[in-house]
């Protein structure tokens, strides 16, 4: 039969293939048994090598029909049990068979190929001999890593999947005869010897370099065939029922298009979509195939790459059936490959120093999928070493990919994220196994590339997860559509999180501004903002409800005249010039007619709140629409460049959307969580760091009053901070002042009060605002600032001094928390003469206050206040204590400042009791918080909540207490 037939080649190569395709597996699993053979395994491995050779013989393939029938020889010892199957014999026949499934995708060549050292090692197999030491060397570093793909991806993901589909060059054997040959027990194989002899005295046998060369020619040479997949008969007859459906609902259309019968066209409609949306799926069905064809590998590149490292290591496999579009499992192939080594490099430790450890010496990888709410979730776990966040912050900062800065503002979650960027390698030395840099960015890009995350957990000692979320199909998608400018874009639904629309009344309280960044206070979190239109260079627009037009939105921030703002980085000129913007607003807002545009429902904010893996940001867009299946159409090439679009859709109405890639409009609007100044992501970051944890929680704004020392207060005692010049400064009657909003603004500073260093003698200084006592001061201070949200101890005791009311150790540093109660009462106690706080002792004497708080450090503090005021107090650790504590004082207690948080029973349930008890209901409640989210605000008032205050904010605070104290004294 001539080799040019290509229908009868073709059908050899698909069936031999298939023969390989569980071979690999088939025989680990033979090692794995050892002496306990089993027979229907050996085989079914036999009758594969079989079939090749006799296929390849039939075809004249002779190399081919040569290395099966040698491999052959040797299953057949096994299955004989003349033979035992250690992992030596094993890796000699994975290695024929990778170079079996080489010559057969270069079939062309396939005779021209040098397989003398198969042979060689085969024979010596199947003689008894001992294996060639240069097969050895061959196995380190040939075929057997192939299936694991190559050591590092290349820069670009074309050329990583071509070194993972082609095994490394083996070393050929040095000149010289090959190993005698002996008398052969079974005549099938009797010329075996000469088989083996044959390709050793060829000249090009005879020199390493023109195999080389020779095998990558091959490899260049790919046979041309069509790509194929399989398909159960059954889903054909279904797909052939709904195309006979489909007819019949063609016809029934065009009849009554004919007869002009509205009624029945209707009830055609709905049966065409129907039978439409049915055989989109049976079609995606077509596509769809098990993940276990990507799985099926790894029990190989484990048991290669584990035995070269000296690494003992089980792998699991689990959910090798669900299944994922063709397209999708043929590009995760990489990504999974490279997490694959990296958990056998760098997560799992050497046996004796997992026995030091306590560790089992055998490490174990879980590989596993599952559906989760209509995606694919793959996770790689390990229960090796870890990932140290603050190792890899030293590393990136000693490669100059982030500053020291940047490391500290960073949250473990951030610090763990680096490992994603580009250049990045913990590995001591450059091996072919890794530390070259290049991999695990390639694996988020591929990823993001296919509408997939990726999220690490790790934890050190114990071991990381990573677990990949990918999208069912490539073809067809679920999207959120949205309108921005007058165009409709489409947001793939696997980056939804959720939908929202804060009604303009609303936008003031909820929308903030974090130096140059917006943020919306999301249930507790930050969560930065970005318009779409800003990314996409697209006019701002709003609709006048009163012309009913589409106008141009001349606003320059999203809050713009209707948020508050955050004191951080606002000058003296931006303050004058947003008073001025309130004023003209108040005056225009008179002269308007049919009441103010942005309290209409047509100003309201529409945030689509997307996440990329790590980040979570809103998307601000004009409108929001259905979500609708679209068909993904590839953008053409003017558009190729255009970083923010995914792809490009086909609407209903014949027009196009385009599909937004929301990590790459993270990029282009600058929220990198790696990027100094973005502030509003780091915030949003730490504040959900800081929500998941168990202690207090307190917001403070950081920053220096000389070089050495660093000071905190409560950010919302803060009004506002302005930037100034120490020229700005004049001392007028002993005092030092500066000119501000019209008037003159006191300042002091913290060495006036406490023991600490002086203020720091520099030309550029800043001024914190405060508004105490119905009066504004300023409190002078140095840079750097920042705002954080923090849940540490605090120390009430070490450096507690006047002005100071304890420290804590933030960002490796200890500082001072500063009491600027204390400090402006110390330096203008006339401010406080005839304020109503000064008479408290005397009017509310017997007032009884029950101080519930788990914190020693906050319920001293408030503790000191109500006694500073002149109250009683009464003190409980948490809920079920202040209960204990409230039925022996039943008559004596006036009012309960609560915490929230609380062991054994928290200020909710507390205040639910207190309520539901005739003898406590008239007690007023205030909770104390540091951080109340809305839905905790909401919560608390249900339950009879009277108030919520901020437990450092004093003044508002006794304010409170002293409106609550007067009412039950009259009572």
């Amino acid at each position: 039969m001539s080799i040019e037939d290509d229908e009868i080649l073709q059908g050899f190569i698909e069936e031999s293939l298939e023969h390989l395709a569980d071979i690999e597996n088939d025989l680990l699993a033979i090692e794995e048994a050892g002496a306990d053979i089993d027979d229907e395994l050996v085989n079914k491995v036999f009758r594969a090598a079989h079939s090749i050779k006799g296929g390849a013989g039939f075809m004249g393939l002779t190399v081919i029909q040569e290395l099966a029938h040698a491999a052959e020889n040797v299953l057949g010892m096994i299955r004989s049990r003349q033979l035992v199957p250690d992992p030596d014999i094993i890796n000699v026949l994975l290695l024929a068979s990778d170079e079996l499934q080489q010559l057969i995708e270069n079939i062309e060549e396939s005779n021209e190929v040098d397989i003398s050292e198969h042979l060689r090692a085969l024979n010596a197999i199947y003689e008894g001999k001992e294996i060639p030491a240069r097969a050895d060397a061959g196995e380190q570093a040939g075929p057997a890593e192939s299936a694991e793909a190559a050591p590092e991806p290349a820069t670009e993901p074309e050329a990583a999947a071509e070194e993972q589909q082609e095994p490394e060059p083996e070393q050929p054997p040095e000149p010289g005869p090959a190993p005698s040959a002996g008398a052969e027990p079974e005549p099938e194989a009797a010329p075996e010897p000469a088989q083996a002899q044959e390709p050793a005295a060829r000249p090009a046998a005879a020199a390493p370099a023109p195999a080389a060369e020779k095998k990558k020619k091959v490899k260049k040479s790919k046979p041309k065939t069509d790509t194929s997949i399989r398909v159960t008969v059954s889903l054909l007859d279904q797909l052939m029922n709904l195309a006979g459906e489909l007819v019949l609902s063609r016809n029934q259309l065009l009849q009554t298009i004919t007869s002009g019968d509205v009624r029945s066209a209707e009830a055609v409609g709905q049966r065409i979509d129907l039978v439409t949306s049915e055989l989109q799926e049976a079609i995606m069905l077509t596509r769809m195939q098990p993940i276990g064809n990507v799985f099926n590998k790894f029990p190989r590149v484990v048991r290669d790459l584990s035995k070269k490292l000296g690494r003992q290591i089980d792998l699991t496999i689990v959910g090798k059936e669900v299944e994922l579009d063709k397209t999708i499992i043929e590009a995760i192939n990489d990504p999974l490959t490279h997490l694959i080594r990296n958990s056998v490099d760098h997560g799992i430790e050497p046996p004796d120093v997992r026995v030091k450890q306590g560790k089992d010496p055998k490490g174990l990888i879980v590989l596993k999928a599952y559906h989760a709410a209509g995606q694919v979730v793959i996770e790689i776990s390990d229960d090796g070493k870890g990932i140290d966040g603050n190792r890899l912050a030293e590393i990136a900062i000693k490669k100059g990919l982030i500053t020291v800065e940047q490391a500290k503002a960073m949250s473990d979650k951030e610090r763990t994220n680096l490992i994603l960027m580009p250049g990045f390698s913990t590995a001591e030395k450059v091996t072919d196994v890794s530390g070259r840099g290049v991999g695990m960015d390639v694996v988020k890009t591929n990823l993001d590339q296919l509408g997939g995350s990726l999220d690490i957990e790790s934890e050190v000692g114990k071991g990381t997860t990573i677990s990949i979320k990918l999208p069912l199909t490539l073809a067809i998608i679920p999207c959120q559509i949205v309108m921005t400018g007058g165009e409709r874009y489409a947001i793939p639904q696997v980056n939804l999180e959720e939908l929202l629309r804060i009604p303009a009344a609303r936008i003031k309280e909820r929308v903030e501004r974090v130096g140059d960044a917006e943020v919306v206070r999301l249930r507790g979190n930050l969560l930065p903002l970005i318009r779409l239109s800003d990314v996409l260079g697209i006019e701002r627009t709003y609709f006048d409800v009163i012309t009913e037009e589409t106008r141009e939105d001349k606003r320059r921030n999203i809050a713009d005249r209707r948020s508050k703002s955050s004191p951080l980085f606002k000058d003296g000129d931006a303050a004058e010039q947003e008073q001025e913007a309130e004023r003209q607003d108040r005056q225009t807002q008179g002269e308007r007619t049919g009441g103010e545009r942005r309290q209409s429902p047509s100003s309201a904010l529409n945030i689509v709140v997307v996440s990329t893996g790590a980040m979570k940001y809103g998307l601000i867009v004009d409108r929001l629409h259905d979500s609708e299946e679209i068909v993904i159409k590839p953008l053409g090439r003017h558009l190729q460049q255009c970083r923010g679009y995914a792809g490009a859709t086909i609407m209903g109405d014949g027009r196009i959307a385009l599909i937004l890639d929301v990590s790459n409009l993270a990029r282009m609007a600058g929220l990198t969580s790696l990027d100094g100044s973005d502030r509003a992501n780091e915030l949003a970051e730490a504040a959900k760091d800081a929500i998941t944890k168990t202690r207090d929680k307190q917001a403070l704004l950081i920053f220096s009053s000389s070089p050495e020392e660093q000071f905190g207060v409560p950010l919302n005692q803060v009004e506002r901070v302005e930037k100034i010049k120490q020229s700005d400064i004049e001392d007028v009657g002993g005092r030092r002042v500066m000119q501000y909003r019209g008037g003159s603004l006191p300042l002091v500073s913290i060495d006036e009060v406490a023991a600490v260093q002086p203020l720091a003698d520099q030309e550029d200084l800043l001024v914190i605002v405060f508004h105490l006592a119905g009066k504004d001061i300023g409190l002078l201070a140095v840079g750097p600032i920042d705002a954080m949200e923090i849940a540490v101890e605090i120390d009430d005791i070490t450096l507690k001094q006047p002005g100071i009311m304890g420290s804590a150790i933030i960002n490796g540093h200890t500082t001072m928390l500063v009491d600027i109660f204390e400090i402006v009462q110390t330096v203008n106690p006339d401010w406080f003469v005839d304020h109503p706080m000064a008479m408290l002792a005397d009017e509310e004497a017997e007032v009884v206050i029950l101080v519930v708080e788990d914190s020693n450090f906050f319920r001293n503090q408030v503790k000191g206040y109500m006694e500073e005021a002149g109250y009683s107090v009464l003190e409980a650790e948490d809920g079920v204590e202040a209960l204990k504590v409230l039925e022996e004082h039943v008559d004596e207690i006036t009012m309960v400042l609560t915490d929230i948080e609380m062991p054994n029973m928290d200020g909710f349930e507390l205040t639910e009791k207190i309520k539901a008890d005739p003898r406590y209901q008239h007690l007023p409640v205030i909770a104390l918080t540091t951080l109340a989210a809305e839905e905790d605000v909401a919560r608390g008032k249900a339950v009879g909540v009277d108030e919520y205050h901020i437990k450092l904010d004093k003044e508002r605070l006794m304010a409170s207490v002293h409106k609550y104290a007067g009412a039950g004294v009259t009572a």
